[in-house]
């Protein structure tokens, strides 16, 4: 009964997406359907095998919005280690260091942030007797940061064998940092080439676009016949495979 509590509690503090953003994300891939379907069938049949790239297109905006998110949780989480590191050169245990940091975080991200949940979830963890290590295990898991889980495994180890903790957090929060910056200079460098393929995206419908407004009827022989939905299909497939692996090449991990 008090584990099955305990999870609710975790689950309730550590939900990436909230239902409204779920809805957002929801409505942005019923509008890319929506425009697939005007350009490639315009059919109303055709919206249920277009629920398959409107599934992908809300995956990835999701994962888009989460590695957001896991962004802001990384800087505040640094934040966090370099308050607990002034605590522990002041003298106070870890645990009093981390709880202690909770007011001047409030002051810089406000109560709801993630990091303030972190710590009040530690606190109760806390109160409830539960090892600081394990929460961090369980903040790890939950966030999927490779930061916070690789520090949860130090800080066990550090924690278990009596090691420096002013040391490993203020390596941890270098460590971030130079991740931090190393990604900025990347972001930087591709982001000509994020503008280019954002154009190259939309230049297929937009040439449509033009093509309908200038001679109207153009494409309708491709519509509402089993030539035109082959070609079409086939169009789609192709144009949904080269975006893909454009966003893929775009992309690069730190």
């Amino acid at each position: 009964m008090w584990k099955s509590l305990w999870q609710q509690d975790c689950d309730e503090i550590f939900i990436d997406i909230t239902t409204k953003e779920k809805a957002k994300l929801a409505a942005e891939s019923a509008i890319v359907i929506c425009i697939l379907n005007m350009c490639f069938y315009r059919s109303r049949w055709a919206f249920l095998p277009l629920l398959i790239p409107g599934v992908f297109c809300y995956r990835e905006l999701k994962r888009g919005l989460t590695d957001k998110k896991r962004a802001v949780v990384r800087e505040q989480f640094k934040e966090l280690l370099m308050l607990v590191v002034a605590a522990q050169r002041a003298g106070y245990s870890i645990e009093n260091a981390f709880l202690g940091s909770y007011e001047d975080l409030k002051g810089l991200y406000g109560q709801d942030s993630p990091v303030c949940k972190m710590i009040s979830f530690i606190g109760r963890g806390l109160s409830n007797r539960i090892p600081v290590t394990e929460l961090w295990e369980t903040i790890g898991n939950k966030y999927q940061i490779t930061e916070i889980i690789e520090f949860a495994e130090v800080f066990h180890i550090a924690k278990m064998s009596g090691g420096n903790m002013a040391a490993i957090l203020q390596n941890t929060a270098e460590i971030i940092e130079q991740k931090a910056e190393t990604k900025k200079e990347i972001e930087t460098f591709l982001s000509a080439r994020r503008f280019e393929q954002k154009i190259m995206t939309g230049m297929p419908f937009a040439l449509m676009l033009y093509v309908e407004v200038t001679s109207p009827g153009y494409f309708d022989g491709m519509y509402h016949n089993l030539s035109g939905i082959v070609i079409m299909s086939i169009s789609l497939f192709v144009y949904l495979l080269a975006f893909l692996w454009g966003k893929r090449l775009a992309e690069i991990e730190v």
